[in-house]
């Protein structure tokens, strides 16, 4: 991979917080107003890749058109050096998937606040008629309070209209196969169940430790998705509570109707239920 350089116009980097196939995050000081912010940039082997750029320039839009202190801000787009990069706000705290490796007991104290601020991220998206399609841990800051930030608005995508629900999405399928619906697997029109799927998944994986499918083989994991019975989380996490195992088989429904209806609805149960039967930690 070839080597960064140190600074992308007023900004030096720092410290790299995350990498990815085609991007990498870092924490920089921007010498023009010393403040420290987060870069996402695409790695130079990229940095001509067109679709890479649209993608920056589609999350600086989607942001653009949020403003809720649980999703991440994104300033601005540059290019320095040839790199194309975006400017966001520094929330310098592992994401779910870090946190969860290390055991899920560490994260039971806040486990009710982080699941209700990534709902809340959630219902602000799709009040402002999108829908993230990627809700994943890899894409969920959490604070050692359980503050969150909703991170990598990358392949959100508008709600469909009538014409867009008559007509199915005649995009590629896009993702992550452990938490993708049944319906995105099919690249039917997506609202705002499929984003309560996959955050079901979270859920569960937030007590179980893992996700609900898993197989070295994506096609078969895909398959799970789409057919296969979640195992049930009280088997792997005798300390869930009844009410939220419920929660979790309602929405890892594989129709979308049998799933709650909305994020507000998610949220209302959310509010009136407990998640372990003891407390830990």
């Amino acid at each position: 991979m070839a080597k960064l350089p140190d600074r992308l116009g007023t900004l030096k980097l720092e410290a790299q917080l995350g990498v990815g196939r085609h991007c990498q995050i870092w924490e920089a000081l921007d010498t023009g107003s010393q403040a420290r912010v987060a870069v996402k940039l695409i790695v130079p082997e990229k940095a001509r890749d067109a679709g890479q750029r649209r993608l920056l320039e589609h999350e600086l839009t989607v942001a653009k058109s949020l403003s809720h202190p649980t999703v991440i801000r994104i300033d601005r787009l540059s290019d320095e050096g040839g790199l194309p990069h975006l400017v966001m706000e520094l929330f310098p705290h592992a994401n779910l998937k870090r946190q969860i490796a290390a055991g899920v007991e560490a994260l039971a104290p806040r486990l009710q606040r982080i699941v209700t601020e990534t709902a809340l991220a959630l219902d602000h998206l799709h009040g402002r008629g999108w829908v993230h399609r990627d809700v994943k841990p890899d894409n969920v800051l959490a604070a050692p309070d359980g503050q969150v930030k909703l991170i990598d608005l990358a392949i959100a995508k508008r709600k469909p209209g009538l014409l867009g629900r008559l007509l199915g999405d005649k995009g590629p399928v896009q993702g992550s196969p452990s938490y993708m619906s049944p319906e995105q697997i099919r690249g039917e029109p997506l609202d705002a169940r499929a984003d309560i799927y996959s955050l079901g998944c979270v859920l569960f994986e937030l007590l179980a430790g893992k996700p609900p499918f898993a197989s070295p083989n994506a096609n078969d994991l895909l398959n799970k998705q789409v057919s296969a019975t979640p195992p049930a989380i009280e088997s792997l996490n005798p300390n869930a509570t009844t009410s939220v195992a419920k929660l979790i088989r309602q929405m890892l429904a594989k129709k979308p109707g049998d799933r709650p209806a909305s994020m507000q609805d998610v949220l209302t149960q959310l509010r009136s239920i407990r998640f372990l039967e003891r407390a830990v930690g």
